[in-house]
Order: C-alpha cells, then sequence, then structure tokens
C-alpha cells in the first residue's frame, strides 16, 4: 500500500485509475467498513486499484467544531494501518487546513477527485464537502457525473437503533462501555503508547506496572479499571493484564492522569518499549481506598475477576 500526501494543490503528475473512498474515517469503524467494502467490490469488479482520500488533521481540530477532537479514535498511523488491512491500495492523505477548507465543492471534486483520476466515488450517506460542508451526496452525484464518474452512496449501519457513527464510539468510551465500543468498532478499542518510568508504586504494593504516556492524540477511555490485552514492539504473544486509568485517589498530591498497566505473569523490563494496548471489558470504577492494605486487596479482586473474564476471549 502507498501512502501520498497531498498539501496544497495535487502534483501535477499523472495518478493511476481507481475506485475511491472519501471521509476522515476516524475509528474505521463498522460503518465506514461498508464504504470501503463497497469500494473494494467496486475495484475488483472493473480491475482497478482501491483508493481512500482522508484527511490529517482532523477538519474539526481546524475548524474549531468542540475540544472533543483533540483527541482521535484513530491517529493517522493507525487509521493508515487499518485502512491497509481492509485492501487499500492507495491512502492520499489531504492537509486540512483552512485554505483547503475554503474551496468549492466543484473545485474539490475537479482538482482533488477527479485530478486524482478516480473512476469512481464511494461515499457515506452523510458525506458533506466544500465551504462549509454545505455541500451533500446530492451535489457530489451531480458534480461526480459532470466530470464523467460514478457514485456510490452507502447507506447507515445501525445497532441497537443508533447510527453507528464516531461520535457515538466516543461516547460510549467516555462511559468506560469498551465491550460496545468494540461491537461498534468491529475489533476492541485500542491505543499505543511508549512505556515511560513512574513513581514506581505499583512495585512497592507488589503489583509492578507499566506506565503508558500514549503516542498520538487517541481518545482515553473513562477513568476506572480495565481488563486489557498487550503486545509489546509488534510481537506476537498477547499478554492480559489489567489496566489503571485516573487519578490514584488514594495516594495524597497525584493530581496527574495516568495510564497503568499490570501484565499478568510477566517480569520483563520494558521501559521504553511501545505498547499496544486493546480495551475488553470495564471492571470498576476508580476509588480512593481508606489505606494501601485496602487497596491491595481490591487489586487482587481486579486481578481474579479479569483473569476469570479473560477466559472468554479465549474460547
Amino acid at each position: 500500500m502507498e501512502v501520498i500526501r497531498i498539501s496544497g494543490k495535487p502534483p501535477m503528475r499523472s495518478f493511476e485509475p481507481s475506485v475511491m473512498a472519501l471521509g476522515n474515517f476516524d475509528g474505521v469503524h463498522i460503518g465506514h467498513q461498508q464504504i470501503i467494502k463497497k469500494a473494494f467490490d467496486l475495484a475488483k469488479t472493473k480491475e482497478l486499484p482501491l483508493a481512500v482520500m482522508t484527511f490529517d488533521p482532523h477538519p474539526r481540530q481546524v475548524l474549531g467544531r468542540g475540544h472533543t477532537y483533540d483527541s482521535l479514535l484513530t491517529p493517522l498511523t493507525e487509521k493508515v494501518q487499518l485502512l491497509k488491512a481492509l485492501g487499500v491500495d492507495f491512502v492520499y492523505v489531504i492537509e486540512f487546513n483552512r485554505m483547503f477548507a475554503a474551496i468549492s465543492p466543484e473545485e474539490f471534486i475537479r482538482e482533488y477527485v477527479k485530478g486524482l483520476n478516480a473512476v469512481d466515488v464511494v461515499v457515506g450517506f452523510d458525506y458533506t464537502f466544500g465551504a462549509g460542508g454545505l455541500a451533500d451526496t446530492r451535489v457530489l452525484k451531480e458534480l461526480a457525473a459532470s466530470f464523467q464518474m460514478d457514485s456510490y452512496i452507502v447507506p447507515p449501519v445501525n445497532r441497537d437503533g443508533e447510527k453507528v457513527s464516531s461520535s457515538l464510539i466516543r461516547e460510549k468510551l467516555q462511559l468506560g462501555d469498551v465491550k460496545w465500543a468494540a461491537e461498534l468498532l468491529g475489533r476492541p478499542y485500542f491505543l499505543a503508547g511508549h512505556v515511560v518510568h513512574g513513581n514506581k508504586r505499583g512495585r512497592l504494593l507488589g503489583f509492578p506496572t507499566a506506565n503508558l504516556e500514549p503516542i498520538g492524540s487517541f481518545v482515553i477511555p473513562k477513568n476506572g479499571v480495565y481488563l486489557i490485552r498487550a503486545v509489546i514492539d509488534g510481537e506476537e504473544d498477547c499478554l492480559s493484564g489489567v489496566m489503571n486509568i485516573g487519578y490514584k485517589p488514594t495516594f495524597e498530591g497525584e493530581r496527574v492522569r495516568t495510564l497503568e498497566a499490570h501484565l499478568f505473569d510477566f517480569a520483563r523490563e520494558i521501559y521504553g518499549k511501545q505498547l499496544h494496548i486493546e480495551f475488553l471489558d470495564f471492571l470498576r470504577e476508580e476509588r480512593k481506598f481508606l489505606s494501601a492494605e485496602e487497596l491491595i486487596a481490591q487489586i487482587r479482586c481486579d486481578i481474579a475477576e479479569a483473569k476469570e473474564r479473560y477466559m472468554k476471549y479465549q474460547l
């Protein structure tokens, strides 16, 4: 798969004809996957490469539409890897800035879609584009036809009466509902980070932890204790464990939000290594304990509960 970053107008070069899916695709959730699948099937039928056009930074980050988009379900590196796994041949990453945001719908289709030699265009039912995001799928079909391109609109995917969307997944993560988020994503929600030095309090309590510093601007789930699955530096083996997200309220003066993973039956030093963390289940809320001994007893209970639940994910 080739990733082509474009800043400003596409370069004056010939691009291979392709079937192109358009969208932000934050999370690459099951709704996005239907869009990619439609484009994949068309590309296979027409014996053309499959291309995806996406945008970086996320348009809402540039246009200031809500602080929630300071973080993403899938920063660009992770999004590209997920698209690759879906069979995408080319990813066009358009630099999204205020100048790009101001272009007309016609210019976008002419310069960026037709300009990149798209033969067919595939979008979701709620896709908007052009200055102010005012052009919808009806306009897209008209403009695509005017440039001799076929266009396809993919209907929404629903779960329990709700439309699957990146916003809905964010809401579920803020509630700690990582199991429902996984249902909407088609996989467990994950983030990646480097293991950094902490205050080693977990080791003193008898439960050494890996302190995680996220790589990129991932959405962090609600504070609490989670059952997790971890991979170290791309190794084949998966490790189970628990992760605490929060401020460690049992200890005074700890007001920095941390992500700490305790991996089961594991004793290696992994400082500086990269961890890929999948959130499998929510175990309990973060809370303050009256003593370190009470906290230790609860951690033992958390580990026992996590190991029992993890057995279900190995069946």
